[in-house]
């Protein structure tokens, strides 16, 4: 009888134990997922980091993460990988700078809050398919927004913020980033406002030229002007695009989706 408990109580301990990954494991898990960072997953070359509250940048290390408010540079010949806590994988190549707006993601319902603002220079998108309700993925410059839902694409900014979209896998929405006018609406705030009279109220009117949003679909590439304005989306000829920067990325895909 005593024999039995005894075997009963290890054969449950081995159970428990193997229910249970190891400490290495889970903390290997965290760094991937961490909520409110990135994880700097590639590193080729010299990247550093301008954190808040920093005067002066540091040099970046391959598994650093990074958080809302970084301001990162690449290098010359200097390449970054990094990826977001919802598994999504942005890239970079050498002599750009980008800053983390946003990078919020809740594991349970899944929903996000990512924004990445390039400042200068080539970036690399590789988003996993979400839908709209589980918030945000935006890739912006001074004077545009991608809003992603799920697609693979490349943006190249250039010193006079005009900028160049290709979309190789899915759709990306871009439009006319809008000026906040915090400074016009503070002023309007302090003085106080006439109450006008019954008056008439504007019908419907056409979008202004100043406001626009294009689908970029699969193979498509929008040219954004560094005034802001852009013309229709365009298909593009795939064998002319294959340059270096281009078989990097899809060769770093194919590795990824292993």
């Amino acid at each position: 009888m005593n024999f039995a408990k005894k075997l009963f109580a290890v054969t449950l301990l081995l159970l428990v134990s193997a229910s249970y990954p190891l400490p290495a494991q889970n903390k290997a898990v965290k760094i991937e997922m961490d909520n409110g960072s990135a994880v700097v997953t590639l590193l080729e070359g010299r990247a550093s980091v301008l954190r808040q509250g920093m005067k002066t940048p540091k040099t970046l290390s391959k598994q650093e993460r990074l958080s809302r408010g970084d301001r990162v540079t690449t290098e010359i010949k200097s390449r970054i990988e990094i990826t977001m806590p919802d598994k999504s994988v942005v890239r970079f190549d050498e002599k750009t700078t980008f800053v983390l707006e946003a990078v919020a993601y809740d594991q349970k319902t899944q929903k996000k809050d990512i924004d990445v603002n390039i400042i200068l220079g080539k970036t690399w998108a590789n988003v996993p398919k979400f839908s709209g309700s589980k918030g945000r993925f935006e890739i912006t410059t001074k004077t545009s927004v991608a809003g992603v839902r799920g697609t693979d694409f490349r943006m190249n900014v250039n010193a006079d913020n005009s900028a160049v979209l290709k979309v190789y896998k899915g759709e990306v929405a871009v439009s006319k980033r809008k000026d906040t006018g915090t400074a016009e609406t503070t002023a309007k705030l302090e003085k106080p406002a006439k109450i006008a009279g019954p008056h008439p109220v504007e019908g419907p009117h056409p979008v202004s030229m100043e406001e626009w949003t294009y689908i970029v679909g699969a193979l498509q590439q929008i040219n954004i002007q560094p005034d802001g304005s852009a013309a229709k989306p365009f298909r593009f000829d795939i064998a002319k695009d294959l340059d270096e920067w281009v078989r990097w990325n899809q060769a770093r895909n194919r590795l990824i989706q292993q």
